[in-house]
C-alpha cells in the first residue's frame, strides 16, 4: 500500500511500497527506502557510521554558512552536500587500527571565487585570545579591500568548531579573536576566509594552523 500525489504545479511526491518519489528543486527523484536493519553492523560499518556522525557534528558549527558559501550547486548536489563531502574526505578512516583521524589542513568551510587569504602569522600573546595576521592581496582602492574576515576555530580533539563572522576587513591585515574562558590554555585549530561585504561571494577558506592559547 502507498500514496502518490501528482500535481501540475508541485510535481509528484509520495511513496508506494519501498519506492519514494520526491520533488527536489523541480526535479522528480525516485529513491528506494532502506530496509530496517535486523542485524548488528560490522566493525567497519560501525566505523563508517562514526565518521558520518563526526562530520555531522563538525559541520554543525557552520552549516548555515556552508549552505550558502561552499561552491556552487551541481545538479542535485547542494552546497551543503559539497561541504559534507569535503569533511568525509578529510576525516581519514584507518581500518587496520580502526580509528578516525581528521586531517585539519584538508578541511574547508568555504569555497568561492574571491581572492584567497594569505595568512602570515598565527599567535597567542594575550590570555583569552589569539591573533591572525595576513597579507592584503587586494588591489589598492578596490572593493576587495573591504571583504569581511570569517574565522572558524576548534579546540584540539573537540567535536564542533566555533564560527565567527565579520571579524575584520581584508585591508586590516590583523585581528585579535577573543575565545571562551574554557578554551584558555588549550590548543586550537584555526581557519579563515573572506566574504564580500554584500555577502554575495566568498573566497576559498584556508587552514591557518594550530596555536596554544594562554
Amino acid at each position: 500500500m502507498g500514496k502518490l500525489n501528482d500535481s501540475l504545479l508541485s510535481g509528484s511526491n509520495g511513496r508506494t511500497g519501498r519506492l519514494v518519489v520526491a520533488n527536489v528543486l523541480g526535479t522528480e527523484v525516485i529513491r528506494m527506502r532502506p530496509r530496517r536493519r535486523t542485524n548488528q553492523p560490522s566493525d567497519k560499518q560501525s566505523l563508517i557510521q562514526q565518521r558520518m556522525k563526526k562530520c555531522l557534528d563538525f559541520i554543525g558549527g557552520y552549516s548555515a554558512f556552508a549552505c550558502k558559501h561552499f561552491g556552487y550547486r551541481v545538479g542535485l548536489r547542494s552546497c551543503y552536500n559539497l561541504a559534507m563531502n569535503n569533511l568525509l574526505l578529510a576525516f581519514k578512516v584507518n581500518y587496520t587500527d580502526m580509528t578516525i583521524t581528521p586531517s585539519y589542513p584538508e578541511i574547508a568551510f568555504a569555497k568561492g571565487a574571491l581572492l584567497q587569504p594569505l595568512p602570515t602569522d598565527l599567535s597567542a600573546t594575550t590570555a583569552g585570545s589569539f591573533e591572525i595576521e595576513w597579507y592584503n592581496n587586494a588591489p589598492a582602492g578596490s572593493s576587495r579591500e573591504n571583504d569581511d574576515l570569517q574565522v572558524l576555530f576548534l579546540q584540539d580533539n573537540a567535536i564542533t568548531p566555533i564560527f565567527m563572522e565579520n571579524m575584520a576587513k581584508r585591508i586590516d591585515t590583523t585581528v585579535s579573536i577573543q575565545v571562551p574562558v574554557y578554551l584558555q590554555g588549550q590548543k586550537v585549530h584555526v581557519w579563515m576566509c573572506f566574504r564580500a561585504a554584500d555577502t554575495s561571494e566568498v573566497a576559498n577558506s584556508v587552514y591557518v594552523g594550530e596555536v596554544q592559547l594562554l
